[in-house]
């Protein structure tokens, strides 16, 4: 067996159904625990929400035209839980003093480290051709199929988030959106001007 056909071999006879899974595993644990998720959740806009109001009025921040929940490639290899939570002016990535926040995204994504540790498993059966690389590509590719979950749970919770004082009280643009992706990749809108959106993909 080439090192190809084993890759072949190790995607149709493992991959795939681990995947589905641990991903099922991920949607169970929403499903069960997701009220006390949009709590913390609401809880880390309110922060971010409160980082913006001390930056404003010293003038290091505009009005704000985004506020991002980003899944980092590198957090996921080092396996930190976290989506980095950005808040922009109109001028998005270009923005020269952003604001950072840190959302714990732990109870989706240790069940894309454990699927990691059993694909790890089983890939020793293919005897030396089934390598570490492979095994990380796969789980970065899966990666977008877990952020699911949170992209499902923000839209739950945006409804409540957006009734925060905090909220109330920062300057933003009037078609302020908040998003949830991959930094500097495809994301999702979850909310744009006034209204919770029913959400599509963007680059």
């Amino acid at each position: 067996m080439t090192r190809q056909e084993a890759l072949k071999h190790f995607w149709e006879t493992y991959v795939k159904d681990k995947q589905k899974e641990y991903i099922e595993k991920a949607e169970e644990e929403y499903r069960s625990r997701k009220d006390e998720l949009a709590k913390d959740f609401i809880e880390s806009f309110r922060r971010i929400c409160l980082n913006i109001k001390e930056m404003q009025p010293a003038g290091q921040k505009a009005k704000i035209g985004y506020i991002n929940y980003s899944m980092r490639r590198t957090y996921l290899l080092e396996r930190k839980h976290a989506h980095v939570v950005e808040a922009f002016d109109k001028d998005w990535y270009f923005d020269t003093y952003p604001c950072r926040g840190i959302y714990d995204s732990g109870w989706a994504f240790k069940y894309l480290d454990a699927l990691e540790d059993e694909l790890e498993q089983l890939g020793k059966k293919y005897m030396g051709k089934i390598i570490k690389p492979d095994i990380e590509r796969i789980k970065l590719e899966a990666a977008a199929a877990f952020n699911q979950s949170i992209v499902v749970l923000v839209k739950q919770a945006m409804a409540d988030a957006i009734r925060l004082k905090e909220f109330d009280e920062i300057a933003r643009e009037p078609d302020l959106e908040v998003r949830v992706g991959e930094h500097k990749g495809i994301s999702e809108v979850i909310y744009k001007g006034d209204s919770v959106q029913e959400g599509s993909l963007f680059l």
